[in-house]
């Protein structure tokens, strides 16, 4: 029998209200960003990449709190997945040569629509489909493409974003444990591959059951991981801002610190 919201909330209220803290302080963040009334123009390739990354994050947290809540976790793991990808992007970007990088990361995107756009033509050409639109848009597209080749003769490469996979990506930023664990079970729900059935699929006597009701296995993986990938984010915006959060950022790092200490401590016994 599912259990009531009520007892699913006892047992994993802690993580939930660390990640609603988190979320409570990325309206916060968000509010103080706006006062200022920050000019696009004002900001650098680089921190402009990281308001979008950041609203990206905040918005797909608040989702994965709402799937958990609702027993979904399966789902909101595909998208924990996300967050791990944008704090991967973003903690390479501002490594080093961070506006230099940023540039790279929003021209590439051209060269990334070109090539989608060239399929499609192709595909439409072979099937004897008329796509005005569409080939109007690849010829903007591709006189972008060769503007950018013109400007960048002898950096095209750095344009061809990052040329490293993510897996090397999260070894240059600390983020290989990470990667090899909690990306790779993740990917695992993400692609349906057969060893993440156990989560659909039961057997038991050779019988085999499935349930498509919501529960709330792997809730509690599921909030911790967040709550550990979308801190970075909201301490990398404040950093990055000066928007006055270290303190309260601190104090939900801390307080996770100490759940993931009685959580090792609960595995072990």
């Amino acid at each position: 029998m599912r259990k009531t919201r009520r007892t699913m909330d006892d047992e994993l209220g802690e993580i939930y209200e660390l990640n609603n803290s988190l979320l409570q302080l990325a309206e916060n963040l968000q509010d103080e960003f706006n006062k200022r009334e920050i000019k696009r123009d004002a900001l650098s390739a680089d921190l402009g990449l990281l308001c979008f990354f950041f609203a990206k994050a905040s918005k797909t947290a608040s989702a994965v709190v709402f799937l958990c809540q609702e027993g979904y976790a399966e789902d909101a793991f595909v998208l924990v997945r996300t967050i791990f990808e944008i704090v991967v992007k973003s903690f390479y970007i501002f490594k080093s040569d961070s506006i230099e990088r940023a540039r790279a990361f929003i021209l590439y995107d051209h060269f990334e629509k070109r090539k989608q756009l060239r399929k499609i033509a192709n595909w439409n050409k072979k099937e004897k489909i008329e796509n005005k639109e569409l080939e109007e848009e690849l010829k903007k597209e591709e006189k972008i493409c060769e503007t950018m080749e013109k400007d960048y003769p002898n950096s095209i490469d750095k344009v061809k974003w990052p040329k490293k996979n993510l897996e090397e990506l999260s070894k240059e930023i600390d983020l290989a444990n990470e990667y090899y664990t909690f990306y790779w079970i993740s990917s695992l729900y993400t692609h349906t591959s057969s060893r993440s059935s156990m989560s659909y699929v039961s057997e038991k006597d050779k019988i085999l059951s499935f349930d498509i009701k919501s529960n709330e296995e792997l809730s509690k993986d599921v909030l911790c991981y967040l709550c550990d990938l979308f801190k970075r984010m909201v301490r990398e915006f404040d950093n990055r801002f000066n928007l006055g959060y270290q303190e309260k950022i601190s104090e939900v790092e801390e307080k996770f610190g100490k759940f993931m200490q009685s959580v090792i401590k609960e595995k072990d016994t």
